[in-house]
């Protein structure tokens, strides 16, 4: 009986030891990008500039469209787009003017632009 005892309590300050770990790699990865909050987006009229870029992409239906929290990038905005029918995923980024940089799928391919 104490032998599982031993074996729970060694197995549980090995996962928090990990746990730990695991937490000090986070910050790094929060340096390069941040998850703008709803008021950081309606305050910078983000939601505005990011129609005007969907617009011009040609693979898109906005009313089949969900779109994913925006994160602000040290070369400016990310986003990612999923069509509700089909599940096709579009990465969008954009530079700090909201110039738009790349559009790309799940698989790293282009999607076709139809101006810019």
């Amino acid at each position: 009986m104490m032998k599982h005892y031993v074996i729970s309590l060694l197995a549980l300050v090995l996962a928090s030891t990990f746990n730990a770990e695991a937490k000090n790699v986070d910050p790094l990865w929060d340096q390069h990008e941040k998850k703008l909050s709803q008021e950081e987006i309606k305050e910078k009229g983000i939601d505005v500039m990011i129609h005007n870029i969907v617009a011009q992409i040609d693979d898109i239906d906005i009313r089949k469209m969900a779109r994913s929290d925006i994160f602000e990038t040290p070369f400016g905005y990310r986003w990612k787009m999923v069509n509700l029918h089909t599940g096709k995923v579009l990465i969008v980024k954009v530079d700090q003017d909201f110039n738009l940089i790349s559009v790309r799928d799940r698989n790293n391919a282009k999607v076709s632009i139809s101006s810019l």
